[in-house]
Protein backbone atom coordinates (compact mmCIF):
# COMPACT_ATOMS: atom_id res chain seq x y z
CA UNK A 1 0.00 0.00 0.00
CA UNK A 2 3.01 2.26 -0.48
CA UNK A 3 1.17 4.21 -3.21
CA UNK A 4 -2.32 4.37 -1.70
CA UNK A 5 -4.43 7.52 -1.29
CA UNK A 6 -4.72 10.38 -3.74
CA UNK A 7 -2.01 10.59 -6.39
CA UNK A 8 -2.06 13.56 -8.77
CA UNK A 9 -1.49 13.01 -12.48
CA UNK A 10 0.14 16.41 -12.90
CA UNK A 11 -0.51 18.58 -15.96
CA UNK A 12 2.43 20.04 -17.88
CA UNK A 13 2.24 23.86 -18.07
CA UNK A 14 3.39 25.52 -21.29
CA UNK A 15 4.18 29.11 -22.20
CA UNK A 16 4.69 30.08 -25.84
CA UNK A 17 5.41 26.49 -26.77
CA UNK A 18 7.97 25.81 -24.03
CA UNK A 19 7.80 24.19 -20.61
CA UNK A 20 6.72 26.77 -18.02
CA UNK A 21 8.99 26.16 -15.02
CA UNK A 22 7.48 28.91 -12.87
CA UNK A 23 3.95 27.57 -13.28
CA UNK A 24 5.11 23.98 -12.77
CA UNK A 25 6.75 24.81 -9.46
CA UNK A 26 3.80 26.93 -8.35
CA UNK A 27 1.43 24.05 -9.12
CA UNK A 28 3.68 21.57 -7.35
CA UNK A 29 3.87 23.82 -4.30
CA UNK A 30 0.08 24.23 -4.18
CA UNK A 31 -0.29 20.45 -4.40
CA UNK A 32 2.07 19.79 -1.51
CA UNK A 33 0.38 22.48 0.57
CA UNK A 34 -2.92 20.71 -0.11
CA UNK A 35 -1.55 17.42 1.22
CA UNK A 36 -0.51 15.60 -1.96
CA UNK A 37 2.78 13.71 -1.69
CA UNK A 38 2.55 11.36 -4.69
CA UNK A 39 2.70 12.41 -8.33
CA UNK A 40 2.65 11.02 -11.84
CA UNK A 41 4.57 13.25 -14.27
CA UNK A 42 4.42 13.21 -18.07
CA UNK A 43 1.27 11.08 -18.24
CA UNK A 44 -1.51 11.64 -20.78
CA UNK A 45 -2.84 14.30 -18.39
CA UNK A 46 0.66 15.80 -18.70
CA UNK A 47 0.36 15.55 -22.51
CA UNK A 48 2.98 12.82 -22.81
CA UNK A 49 2.35 12.20 -26.54
CA UNK A 50 3.68 15.67 -27.36
CA UNK A 51 6.56 15.81 -24.88
CA UNK A 52 10.12 15.21 -26.03
CA UNK A 53 12.24 12.84 -23.99
CA UNK A 54 14.43 15.75 -22.91
CA UNK A 55 11.33 17.55 -21.60
CA UNK A 56 10.32 14.58 -19.47
CA UNK A 57 13.84 14.58 -18.06
CA UNK A 58 13.56 18.31 -17.37
CA UNK A 59 10.26 17.92 -15.51
CA UNK A 60 11.77 15.16 -13.37
CA UNK A 61 14.82 17.29 -12.60
CA UNK A 62 12.62 20.19 -11.50
CA UNK A 63 10.54 17.81 -9.39
CA UNK A 64 13.58 16.27 -7.71
CA UNK A 65 15.13 19.67 -6.95
CA UNK A 66 11.82 20.82 -5.46
CA UNK A 67 11.68 17.62 -3.41
CA UNK A 68 15.20 18.12 -2.10
CA UNK A 69 14.69 21.79 -1.27
CA UNK A 70 11.32 21.22 0.41
CA UNK A 71 12.67 18.19 2.30
CA UNK A 72 9.32 16.51 1.66
CA UNK A 73 8.67 12.79 1.40
CA UNK A 74 7.44 13.05 -2.17
CA UNK A 75 7.03 10.06 -4.46
CA UNK A 76 7.40 10.09 -8.24
CA UNK A 77 5.67 7.61 -10.54
CA UNK A 78 6.59 7.69 -14.21
CA UNK A 79 4.50 6.33 -17.09
CA UNK A 80 6.62 4.01 -19.22
CA UNK A 81 4.02 2.14 -21.27
CA UNK A 82 4.21 1.84 -25.04
CA UNK A 83 2.85 -0.26 -27.88
CA UNK A 84 6.32 -1.84 -28.00
CA UNK A 85 7.39 -4.18 -25.21
CA UNK A 86 11.07 -3.45 -25.78
CA UNK A 87 10.51 0.31 -25.75
CA UNK A 88 8.50 -0.01 -22.53
CA UNK A 89 11.40 -1.90 -20.96
CA UNK A 90 13.90 0.75 -22.07
CA UNK A 91 11.71 3.57 -20.71
CA UNK A 92 11.26 1.70 -17.44
CA UNK A 93 15.02 1.33 -17.01
CA UNK A 94 15.48 5.06 -17.68
CA UNK A 95 12.91 5.84 -14.98
CA UNK A 96 15.40 4.57 -12.40
CA UNK A 97 17.87 7.27 -13.43
CA UNK A 98 15.13 9.89 -13.01
CA UNK A 99 14.63 8.82 -9.36
CA UNK A 100 11.15 7.39 -9.88
CA UNK A 101 9.75 5.15 -7.13
CA UNK A 102 7.41 3.20 -9.44
CA UNK A 103 6.28 3.00 -13.06
CA UNK A 104 2.76 3.17 -14.49
CA UNK A 105 2.43 0.97 -17.56
CA UNK A 106 -0.57 1.41 -19.84
CA UNK A 107 -1.79 -1.46 -22.00
CA UNK A 108 -0.16 -1.34 -25.45
CA UNK A 109 -2.26 0.97 -27.60
CA UNK A 110 -3.17 0.85 -31.28
CA UNK A 111 -1.81 -2.64 -32.07
CA UNK A 112 -4.48 -4.28 -29.83
CA UNK A 113 -2.71 -7.39 -28.47
CA UNK A 114 -4.56 -10.48 -27.27
CA UNK A 115 -4.79 -11.37 -23.57
CA UNK A 116 -1.88 -13.76 -24.06
CA UNK A 117 0.15 -10.94 -25.62
CA UNK A 118 -0.72 -8.63 -22.73
CA UNK A 119 0.28 -11.27 -20.22
CA UNK A 120 3.65 -11.86 -21.85
CA UNK A 121 4.19 -8.11 -22.32
CA UNK A 122 3.78 -7.35 -18.62
CA UNK A 123 5.61 -10.43 -17.40
CA UNK A 124 8.66 -9.60 -19.50
CA UNK A 125 8.63 -5.95 -18.45
CA UNK A 126 8.24 -6.78 -14.75
CA UNK A 127 11.10 -9.30 -14.92
CA UNK A 128 13.44 -6.58 -16.18
CA UNK A 129 12.27 -3.73 -13.95
CA UNK A 130 13.89 -2.83 -10.64
CA UNK A 131 10.90 -0.59 -9.87
CA UNK A 132 7.38 -1.62 -8.80
CA UNK A 133 5.03 -1.85 -11.78
CA UNK A 134 1.45 -0.51 -11.71
CA UNK A 135 -0.78 -1.73 -14.54
CA UNK A 136 -2.97 0.85 -16.29
CA UNK A 137 -6.24 -0.19 -17.89
CA UNK A 138 -7.91 2.60 -19.92
CA UNK A 139 -9.63 1.06 -22.97
CA UNK A 140 -11.34 4.32 -23.92
CA UNK A 141 -7.92 5.62 -24.99
CA UNK A 142 -6.08 2.45 -25.99
CA UNK A 143 -8.65 0.23 -27.76
CA UNK A 144 -7.23 -2.56 -25.60
CA UNK A 145 -8.45 -3.88 -22.25
CA UNK A 146 -7.12 -6.19 -19.58
CA UNK A 147 -9.59 -8.92 -18.66
CA UNK A 148 -10.15 -9.89 -15.03
CA UNK A 149 -8.49 -13.29 -15.44
CA UNK A 150 -5.38 -11.67 -16.94
CA UNK A 151 -5.22 -9.17 -14.06
CA UNK A 152 -5.55 -12.07 -11.62
CA UNK A 153 -2.58 -13.82 -13.19
CA UNK A 154 -0.50 -10.65 -13.31
CA UNK A 155 -1.28 -9.85 -9.68
CA UNK A 156 0.74 -12.96 -8.77
CA UNK A 157 3.81 -11.71 -10.66
CA UNK A 158 6.63 -10.43 -8.50
CA UNK A 159 7.08 -6.67 -8.94
CA UNK A 160 3.56 -6.02 -10.29
CA UNK A 161 2.00 -4.27 -7.32
CA UNK A 162 -1.33 -2.91 -8.52
CA UNK A 163 -3.54 -1.42 -11.20
CA UNK A 164 -4.93 1.94 -12.20
CA UNK A 165 -8.43 0.96 -13.34
CA UNK A 166 -10.10 3.62 -15.48
CA UNK A 167 -13.15 1.90 -16.96
CA UNK A 168 -15.51 3.22 -14.29
CA UNK A 169 -17.11 -0.25 -14.20
CA UNK A 170 -17.76 -1.17 -10.57
CA UNK A 171 -18.77 -4.76 -11.37
CA UNK A 172 -15.38 -5.20 -13.02
CA UNK A 173 -13.70 -3.76 -9.93
CA UNK A 174 -15.55 -6.24 -7.72
CA UNK A 175 -14.30 -9.10 -9.90
CA UNK A 176 -10.71 -7.85 -9.73
CA UNK A 177 -10.88 -7.40 -5.97
CA UNK A 178 -12.33 -10.86 -5.49
CA UNK A 179 -9.64 -12.52 -7.61
CA UNK A 180 -6.49 -10.64 -6.58
CA UNK A 181 -4.43 -10.69 -3.35
CA UNK A 182 -5.48 -8.29 -0.61
CA UNK A 183 -2.26 -6.31 -0.96
CA UNK A 184 -2.72 -5.79 -4.72
CA UNK A 185 -3.14 -2.05 -5.11
CA UNK A 186 -6.46 -0.90 -6.61
CA UNK A 187 -6.37 2.71 -7.84
CA UNK A 188 -9.20 4.53 -9.57
CA UNK A 189 -8.44 6.27 -12.84
CA UNK A 190 -11.90 7.78 -13.26
CA UNK A 191 -12.70 10.80 -11.08
CA UNK A 192 -16.47 10.64 -11.59
CA UNK A 193 -16.70 7.13 -10.15
CA UNK A 194 -13.88 7.35 -7.61
CA UNK A 195 -16.20 7.56 -4.59
CA UNK A 196 -17.94 4.32 -5.56
CA UNK A 197 -14.47 2.86 -6.17
CA UNK A 198 -13.36 3.83 -2.64
CA UNK A 199 -16.55 2.45 -1.11
CA UNK A 200 -15.91 -0.91 -2.77
CA UNK A 201 -12.50 -1.16 -1.17
CA UNK A 202 -10.31 0.77 -3.59
CA UNK A 203 -7.02 1.95 -2.15
CA UNK A 204 -6.89 5.38 -3.79
CA UNK A 205 -6.85 7.17 -7.14
CA UNK A 206 -4.45 8.48 -9.73
CA UNK A 207 -6.42 11.59 -10.47
CA UNK A 208 -6.36 14.38 -13.06
CA UNK A 209 -9.00 16.27 -11.09
CA UNK A 210 -6.64 16.38 -8.11
CA UNK A 211 -4.71 19.12 -9.94
CA UNK A 212 -7.64 21.32 -8.90
CA UNK A 213 -9.41 19.38 -6.14
CA UNK A 214 -6.50 18.00 -4.14
CA UNK A 215 -7.77 18.72 -0.63
CA UNK A 216 -11.31 17.81 -1.59
CA UNK A 217 -10.39 14.39 -2.99
CA UNK A 218 -8.14 13.66 -0.01
CA UNK A 219 -11.11 14.51 2.20
CA UNK A 220 -13.42 12.21 0.25
CA UNK A 221 -10.91 9.36 0.41
CA UNK A 222 -10.58 9.78 4.19
CA UNK A 223 -14.36 10.10 4.70
CA UNK A 224 -16.46 7.34 6.18
CA UNK A 225 -18.13 5.34 3.39
CA UNK A 226 -21.61 6.57 4.28
CA UNK A 227 -20.48 10.21 4.01
CA UNK A 228 -18.59 10.02 0.71
CA UNK A 229 -21.53 9.89 -1.69
CA UNK A 230 -23.28 12.80 0.00
CA UNK A 231 -20.13 14.94 0.16
CA UNK A 232 -19.21 14.15 -3.45
CA UNK A 233 -22.42 15.81 -4.67
CA UNK A 234 -20.88 19.21 -4.01
CA UNK A 235 -18.18 18.58 -6.63
CA UNK A 236 -19.99 16.31 -9.10
CA UNK A 237 -21.15 19.01 -11.56
CA UNK A 238 -17.73 20.65 -11.49
CA UNK A 239 -15.96 17.36 -12.23
CA UNK A 240 -18.39 16.62 -15.07
CA UNK A 241 -17.56 19.98 -16.65
CA UNK A 242 -13.85 19.51 -15.95
CA UNK A 243 -13.83 16.56 -18.34
CA UNK A 244 -16.42 17.82 -20.82
CA UNK A 245 -13.57 18.37 -23.27
CA UNK A 246 -10.59 16.07 -23.75
CA UNK A 247 -8.41 15.93 -20.64
CA UNK A 248 -6.44 18.08 -19.74
CA UNK A 249 -8.24 20.97 -21.52
CA UNK A 250 -10.66 21.59 -18.64
CA UNK A 251 -8.05 21.06 -15.94
CA UNK A 252 -5.78 23.68 -17.51
CA UNK A 253 -8.68 26.11 -17.83
CA UNK A 254 -9.52 25.75 -14.14
CA UNK A 255 -5.89 26.07 -13.00
CA UNK A 256 -5.44 29.18 -15.15
CA UNK A 257 -8.61 30.77 -13.81
CA UNK A 258 -7.42 30.04 -10.28
CA UNK A 259 -4.13 31.81 -11.08
CA UNK A 260 -1.98 28.73 -10.49
CA UNK A 261 -0.64 28.44 -14.05
CA UNK A 262 0.11 31.39 -16.30
CA UNK A 263 -1.60 29.98 -19.39
CA UNK A 264 -4.07 27.22 -20.33
CA UNK A 265 -1.94 26.55 -23.41
CA UNK A 266 -1.86 23.04 -24.88
CA UNK A 267 0.14 21.52 -27.70
CA UNK A 268 -1.35 20.46 -31.01
CA UNK A 269 -3.31 18.46 -31.83
CA UNK A 270 -5.06 19.51 -28.60
CA UNK A 271 -6.32 23.10 -28.60
CA UNK A 272 -7.74 25.24 -25.82
CA UNK A 273 -11.46 25.82 -26.05
CA UNK A 274 -12.99 27.59 -23.09
CA UNK A 275 -15.93 25.93 -21.39
CA UNK A 276 -18.16 28.67 -19.90
CA UNK A 277 -20.07 26.11 -17.84
CA UNK A 278 -16.80 25.07 -16.18
CA UNK A 279 -16.08 28.69 -15.25
CA UNK A 280 -19.55 28.92 -13.73
CA UNK A 281 -19.08 25.76 -11.66
CA UNK A 282 -15.60 26.90 -10.63
CA UNK A 283 -16.97 30.20 -9.36
CA UNK A 284 -19.36 28.30 -7.08
CA UNK A 285 -16.41 26.47 -5.52
CA UNK A 286 -13.92 29.33 -5.78
CA UNK A 287 -13.95 30.30 -2.10
CA UNK A 288 -13.12 26.74 -1.08
CA UNK A 289 -10.41 26.26 -3.69
CA UNK A 290 -8.26 29.35 -3.20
Amino acid sequence: MKFSGIITALITPFSEGELDKKSFLKLLDSQVRSGITQFVLASTTGESPVLGEHETVQLCEWFNIFKEESKGDLKLILPTGSYSTQLSIEKTKKAVDLDAQAVLVVTPYYNRPSQKGLLLHYEKLASQSSLPVILYNVPSRTACSLEAETIKTLSQVENIVGIKEATGDMEFLKEIKQNCPEDFLLLSGDDLSCVDFFNLGGHGAISAGANVLAKELIGLFNDKPESRVKNFEKYKNFIEELFQKTNPVGVKQALHELGIISSPELRLPLVFEKNPALSKELSKLHTDLV
